[in-house]
């Protein structure tokens, strides 16, 4: 330190505190943008058919040592438990917000006719089980990246921003970006968030363990399955309007499904 330097006088130091205020002011103003150009759809379909591409090099991962099946079980218990607690409601969203399921659309009605209660019972029950079967209250693994991309497509680099907690999930979903987007075409130089000097987006990718499976894959040797599980009552399944697809429930064959959901466009 020398006596009288410039750079310690009050009007330099003040000069410096406004910089690194005003760098960290515009980072939150443009973390806020980048988030409300996904929430409001306001993005050009060139990272829809990125996310298609991720999700289809991860179209097949392995279970990464996931808990069993009583312990899904008992986690998605206690995650509804936990909702219900903090909204009054088991699902994820409060009533007030959230589409009606057929079981409380049955649940109003036996409030003035208790000869609705036994159906009820069974299709909330139904309901739960078609949730916990697609994954939708099982224990879910999400990693966040970052990924930049130059003008072109490029990739560039991928940072992990962020953690599943499970080291050989996040290896594979890490590898599996560069394949993904090895052979991505360019977007369009007007796309929102395609800028001279690259492409910077927000990833967030999240597994689980799901115990549907297609109707056409089920072999002559799960007919006694099939059959067991429609006599208990719960040979839930769904319909796929896009593909034509029946999916049914079948607890001894759980698979992991990784999804992609966009978080930021910057």
């Amino acid at each position: 330190m020398r006596p009288g330097d410039p750079s310690l006088s009050p009007q330099a130091l003040a000069a410096e505190e406004q910089a690194r205020v005003s760098e960290r002011v515009q980072g939150f103003v443009d973390d806020r943008r980048a988030r409300d150009r996904v929430e409001t759809g306001r993005i050009h379909p060139y990272f829809s058919k990125l996310r298609a591409k991720l999700e289809r090099q991860m179209d097949e991962p392995p279970l990464f040592d996931m808990p069993s099946l009583p312990r899904q079980l008992l986690y998605s218990w206690a995650d509804k438990a936990r909702q219900f607690g903090a909204t009054g409601s088991p699902g994820a969203v409060p009533p007030s917000r959230a589409a009606p399921k057929p079981g409380e659309l049955l649940a109003q009605r036996a409030r003035n006719n208790p000869e609705f209660d036994r159906l009820r019972t069974l299709s909330q029950a139904g309901d739960e089980l078609q949730s916990f079967a697609q994954g939708v209250s099982t224990l879910k693994l999400v990693v966040t990246l970052e990924l930049l991309q130059g003008p072109d497509g490029t990739l560039r680099e991928v940072k992990l921003v962020s953690r599943s907690g499970n080291p050989a999930y996040d290896d594979y979903v890490l590898q599996s970006v560069p394949a993904a987007l090895a052979k991505t075409p360019p977007p369009p130089d007007d796309a929102m968030g395609v800028h001279p000097d690259g492409i910077r987006t927000l990833w967030a990718v999240e597994g689980r363990v799901v115990y549907v499976r297609k109707l056409r894959d089920m072999k002559g040797t799960d007919t006694a399955y099939l059959a067991a599980a429609a006599a208990v009552g719960v040979l839930a399944g769904g319909f796929e309007e896009t593909t034509g697809e029946v999916y049914v429930i079948d607890v001894r064959n759980p698979h992991f499904e990784c999804r992609s959901r966009l978080l930021r466009v910057y």
